[in-house]
Parts: structure tokens; sequence; C-alpha cells
């Protein structure tokens, strides 16, 4: 049996009765615990790779953490997923030069580039690149409120023949679970996460 993981997931309809109710209670506690829903974080094993979802930080910060679960010995391959980002400038190379520039070897290094507009796509582009490496394991590396949303499209898109994976949050300096009412860009970044787990949930 896998270990526990951390972060419950809700139905959709449970977490907007608790947030229409902690907003009119006034309850920060039952606020806070909605903001953690938006997060999943599993205990960590050796896998096949470490999978970079895009969507990167100015600073880089997806990459420095997977840089770090690399170093760890945690899984022998990067893959870093990306979309063009600017004339014959693509995230996905962006991504790659950080991280040799942080230490993890080229050979090491695949660089997955697409078009996606969405999870939802991105996860039908790189599942497949995932399963054509023989990988049966993956530790999935994005932002901390991205990561419950990510693992549900990218567990759905592999399904029963795989890879599973692991998710391990970045902290992202545009949300914080606890007190994230009370900062207007974490409060953005709620929302807009939450829509998207909306939209997903009526996509499926």
């Amino acid at each position: 049996m896998s270990p526990a993981r951390k972060g419950r997931r809700w139905p959709l309809w449970g977490v907007v009765i608790v947030i229409i109710a902690a907003a009119v209670a006034g309850l920060p506690p039952a606020l806070s615990a909605v903001g953690r829903t938006l997060i999943v974080e599993d205990p960590l094993r050796p896998a096949g790779a470490i999978l970079v979802l895009g969507g990167e930080t100015r600073e880089g910060d997806r990459v420095a953490h997977a840089a770090q679960l690399y170093k760890r010995g945690l899984a022998p391959l990067l893959v870093l997923s990306g979309t063009p980002v600017g004339f014959r400038t693509h995230e996905a190379d962006i991504m790659r030069r950080h991280a040799e520039f942080l230490g993890v070897p080229a050979e090491r290094i695949l660089a997955v580039k697409h078009n996606a507009d969405s999870t939802r796509e991105e996860a039908g582009l790189v599942v497949p690149v995932l399963r054509s490496r023989g990988l049966k394991e993956v530790i999935l590396v994005t932002s901390n409120y991205h990561t419950a949303r990510a693992m549900r499209i990218f567990s759905k898109a592999a399904g029963p023949s795989g890879p599973t994976f692991l998710a391990s949050p970045m902290q992202d300096g545009n949300f914080e679970p606890e007190g994230w009412w009370m900062t207007r860009r974490h409060a953005k970044t709620f929302l807009y996460e939450a829509i998207k787990t909306v939209w997903s949930a009526i996509e499926d």
C-alpha cells in the first residue's frame, strides 16, 4: 500500500459550501482549509523522472525545485514541459539552460516543446512522451496551488497503463493557503485556480 498522501481532496460542492459558510461566519480556519485543498504533496521515493510543468515563474522556481530533487537522487531524468514565450524563444529551452546552470547534466534533461493551452492539453501531449521512455513513476513538479488539479488531470490522462505520479509542490510566492484571503495576490490566485478547477470538473 502506498504511503498516505498529504492534501485532502474535497468534492467540488463541498469546497463551494465551505467557502460560502466561512465567508458568512468569518472563520479563518475554514478558509485556510479550503486553501489547502488546492495543494497535494506526496511522500517522495525514487522515480523514473522528474516532470516540471510549463508556466514557470520569472525566477525559475519550478526548475530550481526540480534540480534539488534531482541532486537528492530521486530520479535520473529531468523532463521539462513548456510552450513558446516569444520570438524564437521557447520556455522549455529557457528551463533547460536554467537546469544546466544549476548543475543538471545536459544528457539528463529532456525538453518537451508543445503549444498546449491548458493543463489538460499539456497532459495529453506529455504523457505519451513519458510512456515512450518506459517510465512507470514520475515526480510531478508545479506551483503549490496547481498540484491538486494537475495531479487529477495527469493521472486521468495516464490511466491504468500509467505512469503514476507523485506530487512535489513548489512553494509559489503567489499563493499561501494560510490567510490567502487577506492578500490580493493570493486571493486572486485562489479564485483563478478555483475557476479552472470547476471548469476542469465540467469537462470531465
